[in-house]
């Protein structure tokens, strides 16, 4: 599968970073592309995403694209949400009345992330200060790097153990997340090797709707082992690989509710 998208650098001030947000208690600087304005904590801005952000480009434009392509009428489950990057071109696409529902357990990440909405006046996202998974618990989310202490961004994840490098965090199912009355489209998951878990925690949103899933799985094997999940908790949707886009594999539901 093959995806097109415009990937010029937009209208971004080089000024803009030097900027910050009142109130707010770490360091921040302000940064934009051609969605929107997001807020940057300092301890992100060497990493992947903060680099591509400041200079006003777009992370994964093939995928934000598809995604955005690809919505309906219904809602969307997207996570992590890191700064809130995705945030302000998925609330754009979405339908009227249609609802974005996401998620971040790193505190500064969170924050920042709320920031984004209120700074691109956004109102169609509900987040939560969480991680997903399989059931509720809590369980220790790393969140730097082991010696160094560095910020590891929006690489972190949820580990067996914890150590200096980790905090405790709520974890949560999306199917507690998700108002059973809410239609979703699609269920999209980069959650740092954890997207197993949280399709068992969201096995009723699997089976009421049917969503095009996307998950962040590019090697082959962990696009089979996501198959055979998949057709393990929802068989009757019948889910086959449409593609991959940016490491993130999409999964299909080729038979109707």
């Amino acid at each position: 599968m093959s995806v097109k998208t415009d990937l010029s650098t937009p209208v971004a001030s080089r000024s803009m970073p030097r900027r910050t947000i009142p109130g707010l208690d770490f360091d921040h600087m302000m940064v934009a592309n051609r969605h929107g304005i997001y807020c940057l904590p300092t301890e992100f801005a060497e990493r992947e995403i903060g680099m591509i952000l400041t200079r006003g480009k777009v992370y994964e434009p093939d995928m934000l694209h598809f995604l955005c392509t690809r919505l309906g009428d219904g809602d969307i489950v997207t996570g992590g949400a890191f700064i809130g990057d995705f945030l302000p071109a998925l609330s754009a696409a979405m339908a009227p009345g249609a609802l974005i529902h996401t998620f971040e357990p790193h505190p500064v990440s969170f924050v920042a992330a709320e920031t984004t909405l209120r700074l691109n006046r956004i109102g169609n996202v509900h987040i939560s200060p969480v991680a997903v998974g399989e059931a509720p618990t809590k369980l220790p989310l790393k969140i730097t790097r082991a010696g160094s202490g560095a910020a590891i961004a929006a690489g972190s994840r949820i580990v067996e153990t914890a150590d200096a490098g980790t905090i405790e965090v709520e974890v949560v199912r999306l199917d507690d997340l998700v108002d059973a009355s809410r239609r979703v489209g699609v269920l999209h998951l980069d959650i740092e090797g954890h997207e197993a878990p949280a399709l068992v925690g969201a096995a009723r949103i699997l089976s009421d709707n049917h969503p095009l899933v996307v998950l962040e799985a590019g090697k082959p094997a962990q696009r089979a082992a996501f198959l055979d999940q998949l057709e393990t908790l929802v068989p009757a949707a019948a889910y086959r690989i449409g593609g991959v886009i940016e490491n993130n594999t999409i999964f299909v539901p080729t038979a109707k509710l």
